[in-house]
């Protein structure tokens, strides 16, 4: 019990002071027939029903770029939102508590004396997430007639009453203090692993020439408090060679050169949407090289250290290939003062990462 206690008392110390609202996805009530003569009613239904629902509740909606991103990213596709399987793993994926989701078809029903009443049957679904469950599910039947516009807001009222046993209204909320999740500092880590190659370009140029293949290992994750700022932790190892023919005193005493070089980087990058898969991320930061030199022949067998700080720019390319792996290539440049003479290292690198 002893050692029981002071854990207890630390977690309790960091943790938050107020509860988290539910962390809510509210999908569009979807055509599912896809009767070009009700297409209105797809954003007429989900427009009043979000309206209702913000009007009353006190909840953390996700943002439709959000989901819709995580939806593209796994092949959930918008026709099948009205699905519970499909709301259910688009929650999942996106780690939401509450996922509301529905549909609606045009019915035509066979009335005595061969008269047929046309209808629109209403679907729709309140899913908790974390439980894997459905909630409630609500079914109506509005009129295909001029009483439609006025009886869309049924939909609305029905999911109003069922939300209310496990979402708090705005002032059950205020009175509990309930606030939303702020965003974490860093989210999104990713753990990358490179290959590629690299030139000398300018100043020592001249006297060295690179070995291939560079290797590297990057720790990445995004800044979501900075918008789409992200920022990276790098390793990365080449080689290199004294050129041949050059006026170095190595060379004028008939030795050679080889020389390992392990470089950390650490750098700030912005990542820019393409598409739902692609995307850009510009990067600027820098880091230190610490080299390591084995110089043989003619009697020689000695070993320098060597080390410098050098800067950092580059370009990175994602494609993301499903919710955990992306693949990128990225062409960055290095650059480093050693002993009054700047020279540039240009990389080209392509690397997959896991997300974690």
């Amino acid at each position: 019990m002893r050692r029981v206690l002071p854990l207890v008392l630390v977690f309790t110390a960091f943790s938050p002071a107020f509860a988290a609202l539910k962390k809510v996805i509210i999908l569009p009530i979807i055509n599912i027939d896809k009767d070009a003569n009700f297409a209105y009613l797809e954003g007429s239904i989900t427009d009043s029903l979000k309206e209702r629902l913000r009007e009353k509740f006190a909840f953390d909606e996700l943002a439709e770029e959000k989901w819709t991103l995580v939806a593209e990213q796994n092949f959930i596709l918008k026709d099948d939102f009205h699905t519970r399987t499909a709301a259910m793993n688009l929650g999942i994926l996106a780690n939401q508590d509450i996922v509301i989701n529905g549909g609606f078809k045009p019915v035509n029903k066979k009335l005595a004396g061969g008269k047929i009443k046309s209808s629109i049957h209403a679907t729709a679904h309140l899913l908790d997430v974390k439980k894997k469950k459905t909630i409630a599910t609500i079914e109506l039947d509005l009129p295909a007639d001029s009483e439609l516009f006025t009886a869309v807001g049924q939909v609305a009222d029905r999911m109003e009453a069922e939300t209310r046993k496990v979402i708090p209204s705005k002032e059950d909320a205020a009175r509990s203090g309930l606030t939303a999740e702020s965003a974490p500092f860093f989210s999104d880590f990713s753990l990358g692993l490179r290959g590629g190659g690299g030139v000398y370009v300018s100043g020592y140029a001249k006297y060295f020439t690179a070995q291939l293949p560079a290797l590297g290992a990057i720790l990445h994750a995004n800044m979501p408090r900075f918008g789409g700022l992200t920022t990276e932790l790098g390793f990365t190892f080449m080689g290199h060679r004294l050129r041949e023919g050059n006026d170095a005193a190595i060379q004028q005493l008939g030795a050679s050169a080889t020389t390992a070089n392990y470089m950390a980087s650490w750098s700030l990058g912005y990542r820019i949407g393409l598409s739902a898969r692609w995307y850009l991320e510009p990067q600027l930061g820098g880091g230190y090289v610490m080299q390591t030199t084995t110089v043989t022949g003619s009697g020689i067998n000695s070993t320098l250290n060597n080390g410098f700080p050098f800067g950092r720019a580059g370009l990175m390319t994602g494609f993301r290939v499903n919710q955990l792996i992306d693949l990128s290539v990225s062409a960055e440049s290095l650059a480093y003062v050693e002993q009054g003479t700047m020279t540039f290292l240009p990389l080209v690198l392509a690397g997959v990462h896991y997300k974690f």
